[in-house]
């Protein structure tokens, strides 16, 4: 038996069941959150007034949100967007890219610093700092969401996502099974993925017809398994071959155990997240041990150059965002980061060479 590495992930995306906020929007305001703090640190070290980081945060935030929203809707779907330009506004539907929110960022520092008469890289020198930390927090929110799926690491080790499954089984059992849990099973990885049992456990006082229940999960069961796309990402299940599986009786409970192959993948959205805090460390140690002796901007060209080159790599081992991003050699996002490291090596070599100049 090959020994091997993986996690079940089966994360519940809601806090409290039912009820706002969920862990992404949780991570996503506490990313700004714990920011606005270390700008305030930042700015009373810097001796400007720590008030003003209130107003920066308005600016931060707004355009945040508009950016990436707007970015994601004309970036991967402007058809049907442009069709339909009221469903830019529906925010809950989902779609935000970093992209936009970076574009959008940038303009809205262009016009925050002329606003409070402060150098635009001044200001962006300090903004990128936080925005590392705020990725981080939203790319683990992302995690806890079950999305922007890695693609198969074709071995043993990675992460199977099972919340869309819980998710569907849970409905096409319409009730009758309250727990469905995922568990690692002994046996030799193959091609396909690793071995998981999935465990359904009947609701206290559920009728059983055992008879019923086999030819359910023969059938029906079988065919959600290789029917749902949300299913097949993360299950895999040979069709012709009969399901394996069993219904057992515990106490005054009923149970189902369906043996069956996890896929396991990437954890891209965690990679993503400690790359982005490592970045954020160590532009923040540069900031506060060098920040007198370098010119404006050159914190600002470093964060491009490595955060969008490090996003081109990481793009690799995703899975695309909409279909027609095979057709082309490289992903949308992966196009969209190429100019930010040009520009990241423009800013770069204005600033670096030149020693700081005193005003």
């Amino acid at each position: 038996m090959e020994y091997v590495f993986y996690i079940i992930w089966n994360a519940n995306p809601e806090i409290i069941s039912g009820l706002p906020p969920r862990w992404y929007g949780l991570l996503f305001a506490s990313g700004f959150l714990i920011g606005s703090y270390i700008m305030r640190w930042m700015y009373k070290l810097d001796g400007r007034d720590p008030e003003e980081v209130e107003r920066l945060t308005l600016y931060m935030v707004i355009a945040t949100i508009v950016g990436a929203r707007v970015g994601h809707c004309l970036f991967y779907d402007p058809v049907y967007y442009l069709s339909n330009p009221l469903k830019i506004l529906y925010i809950w539907e989902g779609g935000l890219a970093s992209h936009g929110a970076a574009i959008s960022i940038i303009l809205g520092m262009i016009i925050y610093s002329r606003k409070v008469h402060e150098p635009f890289f001044w200001v962006m020198d300090r903004i990128v700092i936080v925005v590392c930390l705020a990725g981080a927090f939203i790319r683990t929110g992302n995690f806890m969401n079950s999305e922007i799926l890695g693609l198969p690491t074709e071995s043993g080790n990675g992460v199977v996502f099972a919340r869309s499954v819980n998710d569907i089984l849970s409905y096409r059992f319409d009730g009758r099974v309250e727990n469905i849990t995922f568990h690692k099973r002994d046996g030799d990885i193959t091609e396909n993925g690793i071995p998981l049992t999935i465990r359904l456990e009947y609701g206290e006082g559920v009728g059983v017809d055992e008879e019923y229940e086999n030819n359910y999960y023969r059938t029906n069961v079988k065919n959600y398994l290789i029917g749902y796309e949300g299913i097949r990402k993360h299950i895999y299940e040979e069709q012709g071959k009969d399901l394996d599986f069993k219904i057992f009786k515990n106490g005054s409970k009923y149970y189902a155990e369906i043996y069956t192959t996890g896929i396991p993948r990437h954890p891209a959205q965690m990679y993503e997240a400690f790359y982005c805090l490592l970045l954020f460390i160590s532009l923040l140690s540069l900031w506060y041990f060098r920040r007198s002796s370098l010119n404006d901007g050159f914190i600002f060209s470093i964060f491009m150059i490595v955060l969008w080159t490090l996003r081109i790599v990481d793009e690799l081992l995703k899975e695309n965002q909409v279909d027609w991003e095979s057709d082309i050699p490289l992903n949308m996002g992966q196009w969209l980061s190429i100019p930010m490291i040009i520009l990241g090596l423009i800013i770069f070599f204005k600033t670096y060479p030149r020693s700081k100049t005193t005003n």
